[in-house]
Parts: C-alpha cells; structure tokens; sequence
C-alpha cells in the first residue's frame, strides 16, 4: 500500500483536510482511497458518481469526520484510480469489496455505513445484497437510476435504444475533449452546478483534472467507463434489493427530475409519475425511508450540502447498535 500525507499535494487539496491518500488492490487494478477521521471511530464508506471523484465527496467527509472513519474511493476509471478499460456492475462491486477487506472493515465491531452518490448508489446497493451482513445502513443520494415509462417500451422504441448504444461505444474514446487550463475547467463546473460553493469547486477541479495528450487539461475519468450501463439489468438489481433488511435512507432533490428528462435520458416522465416511482421503489426495501432537499438536483451534495448533512445526521442518529 502506497500512502499520501496532505502535505505533499496541492495547496487546494491541502484544505480538504484529508489525512491521506492511499493506493490499494482493487479487482485488477489500483484503486485510490481518501481517508478522513480516526480509525478507532465507527466507519463510512462514500462512494462518488459517474464523471466525478472521492473529493467531491469531502462535504459529506467533513461533516462527520469528528464522529467517524470515512473512506472515500476513487471508483475504477475515476480520479486517481487506475483506468483499466473494463468496467463491469460486477466489477465495480468487487472493487468496493477489496476496499472492505483491506482496511479490515469486516472485522469491525459495528459494520459500516455506505453512502453512495447516482453511479455510487448502485454501486453500494449492489454490494450490501452480496454482503448484506458487513453494512450497517445504506444511504442512496439520487441513486437508484432514472424514473421508469409509466408504458412499457414498445419493440421499436427497445430496437432504438439498444442501436443507440451500441454506436455510442464507438464513440466513447473521442468524448473527452481538452480543455484550456484549470479556470477553463472551474468555468465549466460552476456553469453546471450553480450552486455549488467557489471554494469547493477549485478544491473538485484540481483535484479532477490532468494534462491532455493534446495540450490543455481533461477530466480525471475514463469515457469508456459508461459501458457500465450495459453490464448490468435494472429488474435484477431491484430483485436483489429486496433481500436487504438494513435501515435505508433514499435521498433527492425537488429538482432531480430535470437531471433525467433534460437532454441526458430523452425520457418523458411528469412529478406525479417521478413521485409514484420513488415511492414504488422505497417499497423494494424491507426498511427504508425517503427524503427529498428543496432546492437541489441530482448533484445533492454540491447543491445544499448544509441541508443533505443535517438529514444524514438525523438518520446516522437514529440507527440502532448492529455487530458486524
């Protein structure tokens, strides 16, 4: 294992209080892990989303940093982990897994609590249903997919899509472009997520970029990463998900809705239909509860980060003891 001490990155890193950065074993590829807290502190695992990295993560970190160990991880493909151009649902999982078992969060008196962003949340929901005994709680911030048609997709409209992503794969090496420099990528952060603080914002964009072969920089994650979405079905993954007995706190934002319907899914979907699906899917878990964060979209975390930390607090509060 390879460590990092905050003295020796960044001056921007430096003020995301981490204590280090570690480089572990993942399925096949190196994975980096961020560590926050003291290791004698009940544990949490945040796990980010898609195009995104651990930092981005570090509000969440911060605000129970005093009471927790917190292990935040660069998924494959992401950040500072290894780009290793395989990424299956499967994949993904067993790399959560090699995080588990090398800081030993197995043989932890309380198992820890996994919280999961989009990408994320379905990362950790997989996990607990291999594993349901080593997770105290699951928390999915706006992740468990897109609202499904309230109509089943007719046989063209099935044809279409499956076309659609068979000649998005040909494309996905050339989706990265370069950008100018660190201002050029902080300009298009901030004009995609208004909301989120200045500060945090430079923290995310140094944190998440790296030259570009072309000159410029780019963004710290691999295009071919979106193949995810083919390696794994929604009916399964909501199959499993009712083996889970664990206490579940399934998060959005009044505005989610746009993230799915505005020019990234092509998807037709009303808030009375988007409300009847989430609450459709609390019912998937033997113990769940729902919670929508006025004034937020998908990216809860960047949106009202003050917000979204007090109602973790609330449900962290309320969970019972549980020995691993």
């Amino acid at each position: 294992m390879q460590e990092q001490s905050v003295s020796s990155q960044a001056p921007i890193e430096q003020r995301a209080e981490y204590k280090r950065r570690h480089s572990i074993d993942g399925a096949n590829c190196q994975l980096s892990v961020l560590e926050f807290g003291c290791s004698d502190k009940p544990a949490m695992v945040l796990v980010h989303g898609m195009r995104d990295h651990a930092l981005s993560m570090v509000s969440i970190a911060q605000a129970f940093q005093d009471t927790h160990w917190i292990l935040a991880l660069d998924l494959r493909g992401h950040g500072h982990s290894d780009n290793p151009g395989s990424y299956a649902m499967v994949q993904f999982v067993a790399d959560l897994r090699a995080l588990v078992k090398h800081f030993a969060l197995d043989q932890l008196p309380t198992a820890p609590i996994f919280i999961g962003h989009s990408l994320g949340g379905h990362v950790v929901s997989r996990y607990a249903t291999a594993y349901p005994k080593a997770v105290s709680a699951l928390v999915l911030l706006d992740g468990m997919g897109p609202p499904h048609s309230a109509e089943p997709l007719s046989e063209e409209d099935q044809q279409r899509r499956w076309h659609d992503q068979v000649e998005t794969m040909l494309t996905l090496n050339n989706s990265l472009q370069p950008m100018r420099d660190a201002e050029d990528a902080l300009a298009r952060l901030t004009r995609n997520n208004p909301r989120l603080a200045h500060e945090r914002a430079r923290q995310i964009v140094d944190a998440g970029i790296e030259p570009h072969s072309q000159g410029g920089v780019r963004w710290r994650w691999d295009p071919m990463m979106n193949m995810v979405w083919q390696t794994f079905s929604s009916l399964e993954t909501e199959q499993q998900l009712r083996w889970l007995v664990c206490p579940v706190l399934i998060v959005t934002g009044d505005e989610s809705l746009q993230y799915w319907t505005t020019g990234r899914m092509g998807l037709q979907a009303s808030e009375a239909l988007y409300a009847a699906e989430l609450q459709r899917r609390q019912g998937l878990f033997a113990n769940a509860r729902q919670l929508v964060i006025p004034g937020a979209g998908h990216m809860l975390h960047y949106d009202q980060p003050d917000h979204l930390n007090a109602a973790l607090r609330a449900f962290v509060d309320t969970l019972p003891a549980k020995d691993a």
